[in-house]
């Protein structure tokens, strides 16, 4: 199973994250983060994704 985390740049300088959930459905949560390598891993820290770019159910994460 392959799911999608899109990192999005949202107003003064935050960062927010939309990623699937386990229904297919599409969640969003702001990042606390000022910059977009910083973003991007909170995501996978949020997400449980590893350096192989998997989390625990063994899924593969794309983070665009």
């Amino acid at each position: 199973m392959n799911k999608t985390g899109k990192i999005l740049d949202e107003a003064h300088g935050t960062f927010g994250l939309e990623y699937d959930n386990t229904q297919g459905k599409r969640n969003t949560m702001r990042l606390d983060a000022l910059t977009y390598e910083k973003a991007i891993r909170e995501a996978k820290s949020y997400l449980g994704i590893d350096e192989d770019n998997k989390d625990e159910d063994g899924a593969l994460w794309e983070i665009e």
